[in-house]
């Protein structure tokens, strides 16, 4: 029968042109192991039916060995991977699933099992090294290789380090010397979702957050876990894209992840609080502020709609574009990448934390209390809309961002009689957030005028304000009178 076990790693990935400079430049001391050439064939219907009911199934050759694994999804999304998995030796090239049909039935059918075939195959060259320190033990594969699905080939090239025994703070250390010596990425998908996933070819699209899978049995710290991991997932599937090309609907979905993540770390920052709190959240504030610049500029474009594009708004576009790429590449993000992985797995807030009962809270009353909290401060922010200033009218406007994420965040503890509520009032919010970023696209738009030194309007910009400040009201007044979902 398939043995079970939980398997505890954290994925980096690099050029693949710095893959033979790290084996020849990690420290002599580590044990190293045999070379092996993996050939993986990953087995689904023409429908996808086992990828969309979240596992995938492989046939690994190793030598004259043929080993099948199916895997339930990550139940993390950024870097570190605690997942189900299920292995067994078989013979030839086929699927045998005679151990495994009982967990799968619950969710693909028979018929569906009946109809797998090879859909893709990875083949890499992996170089397994052995770490020791402090009484913990890690392993380092270092895998080279492609993925090929027909006659498309995507170049792999990633370090998976898997703690064997001891402290999972062993796995970090030996992160950052990884970094020092080949530039590194946090990875976020598996061989299998590489495979499935176009992300970072020429046919990729922006991808947008996904709904994060809380359920109400969660401890607060657990969602908050949750929660972030999945903002950076979100984050590093655009960034990927968005590395290789000009694209501006990937490089707002960076930004809207770093947004996110940054309203979590608001929403739970009672339980957070600790020495390195508040020089993360200014990194990414960071980052979300030099997309930013690069992101104003698209949207100034895209509002010009028919017009010609003048030559300085291309230089400049251009240039930020420049900017925000250098800063994703550089080593401070990426040092700030691991060291935020690494706070958020076993930082001090969940480790030593100054209140335990905030982090064993349930996640649900949590949630209530966070969504009346920030319900509240937008009522507060938002009271006379029409007639704020610029800056004021900004802050109601980062209010209800936060408040729009926390009900996304916690949307799948609030089902059944709330779903309905739920909608309307994520239609509501929506509404009234369009009606402000435009009037922030207005502001914005006469600031680039002036800065770039091209024509105003001053005329019809008064008249479109005007407008959207009364809808704006009205918006958010229909927001304040629908009874909150949570409650």
């Amino acid at each position: 029968m398939a043995s079970q076990q939980l398997e505890v790693e954290l994925k980096l990935e690099l050029n693949p042109r710095d893959a033979s400079r790290l084996q020849t430049s990690l420290p002599e001391t580590l044990a190293r192991g045999d070379r092996q050439v993996l050939d993986s064939i990953y087995f689904d219907t023409d429908k996808q039916e086992l990828r969309k009911a979240g596992f995938s199934l492989r046939i690994r050759r190793i030598g004259t060995r043929h080993v099948q694994t199916l895997k339930a999804d990550s139940r993390a999304g950024a870097g570190l991977f605690a997942r189900d998995e299920w292995e067994r030796d078989i013979r030839g090239h086929q699927p045998v699933l005679d151990d495994e049909v009982a967990m799968l039935r619950p969710f693909v059918s028979s018929q569906a099992l009946a109809r797998l075939r090879p859909v893709f195959r990875s083949v890499v060259q992996r170089t397994v090294l052995n770490a020791t320190g402090g009484g913990s033990q890690v392993e380092i594969a270092i895998d080279k290789g492609d993925i090929r699905s027909g006659r498309r080939k995507r170049p792999i090239c990633e370090v998976e380090l898997e703690l064997k025994q001891g402290q999972p703070a062993f796995l970090f250390e030996l992160a950052r010397q990884i970094n020092a010596i080949a530039p590194t990425q946090i990875g976020v998908q598996s061989k299998s979702e590489r495979g499935y996933n176009p992300a970072g070819s020429q046919q990729a699209c922006a991808i947008k957050a996904r709904p994060v899978s809380l359920t109400t049995g969660m401890t607060s710290a657990d969602a908050l876990q949750s929660i972030a991991q999945s903002c950076i997932r979100h984050f590093r599937m655009n960034e990927a894209i968005f590395s290789t090309r000009d694209d501006a609907d990937a490089l707002h979905q960076c930004r809207v992840a770093l947004r996110r993540l940054r309203s979590a770390l608001t929403l739970f920052k009672p339980m957070l609080r600790d020495e390195r709190y508040e020089a993360l959240r200014a990194e990414v504030k960071w980052m979300a502020t030099t997309l930013g610049v690069a992101r104003n500029i698209d949207v100034f474009t895209a509002n010009l709609k028919d017009q010609p594009i003048p030559r300085t708004l291309r230089s400049a576009r251009k240039d930020t574009y420049a900017k925000a790429r250098a800063a994703l590449d550089s080593p401070r993000w990426r040092a700030f990448m691991l060291e935020f992985v690494e706070w958020l797995a076993i930082g001090r807030w969940s480790t030593q934390p100054d209140d335990v009962s905030l982090l064993k809270e349930p996640i649900k009353h949590r949630a209530t209390c966070i969504l009346d909290r920030f319900l509240k401060r937008l009522k507060r922010r938002g009271r006379h809309l029409a007639t704020l200033d610029d800056q004021a009218r900004h802050r109601v406007r980062v209010e209800a961002k936060k408040l729009r994420y926390a009900a996304e965040f916690f949307a799948a503890l609030f089902s059944g009689k709330a779903e309905k509520r739920r909608k309307a009032f994520g239609q509501a919010i929506e509404a009234m957030l369009d009606s402000l970023g435009e009037l922030n696209d207005l502001t914005i738009a006469s600031t680039l005028r002036s800065d770039l030194a091209l024509p105003q309007d001053d005329a019809q910009t008064r008249r479109m304000r005007k407008r959207l400040l009364k809808k704006a009201a009205r918006q958010y007044d229909t927001l304040l009178d629908l009874k909150p979902f949570w409650r």
